[in-house]
């Protein structure tokens, strides 16, 4: 169990009754001719407040466990769900085509773009749930080296483009020019940044609009995407980065996802040595940006980081 899970009950049983018992101890040592009722009024008094303290601290942490074994159950359905999507379609047509079914070859060779296509999304799941199991256990280290930030952003945008070969939409690339260079594991950075972009897409409505930018701004770079949906309530900013937080809009709920993008996108960033934030208002839109600290602003390796040597 992690130490801020079971922090509450250090406080609330041993901190708390510690520090009480030791005002009694040294109300007693300096007031020694103190009546005994007043001694045990204080001792009570101590025994009172210790067990609210401790109360308090055992709902606090069954309400989070309880909370977080409701995300995690939710979690394992949607992938459960995920996974038996593609599943399905691959089992349905390889009968199909084992029962020869399909004489035209013509649809053959469409049902064979479907087995693919299914295989591959199967696989990226698959792959996605394996990093986030290496993020979770610590073993996922980040092999950073002098990168620029324009080809890393245009990297993001290739992978992109098989999405929006299906469900298009308008997407702007803004990349300042001279942009001083970063310490980036570059496929690692390039996969959080097309989270942000899958993100983006997902929860846009059917105009889409999505803009990426890349700006130096004092000692970081940072680089942002930002689209025309709905827009995340103030309230919702921190928890959103939480694995398995999935926004408490009814409408997030059809659409496909694990709960698992933005977490990774923060440990990504984290492990460069920058964060990730968001700026959003209800009905304006959402800009997510990862701000990482220009080269020459960092003095060693972020933690779980590794430089690589060079060549």
């Amino acid at each position: 169990m992690k130490l801020r899970r079971i922090l509450p009950l250090v406080i609330g049983f041993v901190l708390v009754p510690a520090a009480l018992m030791l005002t009694v101890g040294i109300l007693i040592l300096v007031y020694g001719t103190l009546p005994r009722d007043y001694v045990f009024g204080w001792l009570i008094v101590a025994l009172v407040t210790t067990t609210i303290a401790g109360s308090a601290a055992t709902l606090a942490v069954i309400f989070r466990e309880a909370r977080l074994a409701k995300l995690q159950t939710d979690f394992v359905n949607k992938v459960s769900h995920d996974l038996r999507t593609p599943l399905t379609s691959i089992r349905m047509f390889v009968e199909t085509l084992q029962l020869g079914r399909i004489p035209d070859e013509a649809r053959q060779r469409e049902a064979l773009e479907i087995i693919s296509e299914e295989t591959a999304r199967l696989s990226g799941l698959i792959n996605r749930l394996l990093d986030w199991a290496r993020m979770e256990s610590g073993r996922r280290s980040y092999q950073l080296t002098r990168e620029p930030v324009g080809p890393i952003v245009d990297s993001a945008l290739q992978a992109f483009e098989a999405l929006l070969l299906q469900h298009p939409a308008t997407v702007e690339r803004h990349v300042a020019p001279d942009l001083p260079p970063v310490m980036a594991d570059r496929k690692a950075l390039s996969e959080a940044i097309l989270d942000l972009l899958q993100n983006a897409h997902k929860y846009t409505g059917p105009e889409k609009r999505i803009t990426v930018r890349a700006v130096a701004s004092g000692p970081t770079v940072q680089i942002s995407v930002s689209d025309n949906g709905p827009g995340i309530p103030e309230r919702e900013h921190k928890r959103i980065f939480k694995k398995f937080y999935r926004a408490r809009d009814p409408l997030s709920r059809t659409i496909e996802g694990t709960g698992l993008g933005l977490a990774m996108v923060k440990h990504i960033a984290n492990g460069h040595g920058g964060k990730v934030s968001v700026a959003s208002q209800v009905g304006h839109g959402a800009t997510f940006t990862i701000s990482l600290p220009a080269l020459g602003a960092v003095a060693e390796a972020p933690q779980g980081a590794r430089a690589a040597r060079p060549a």
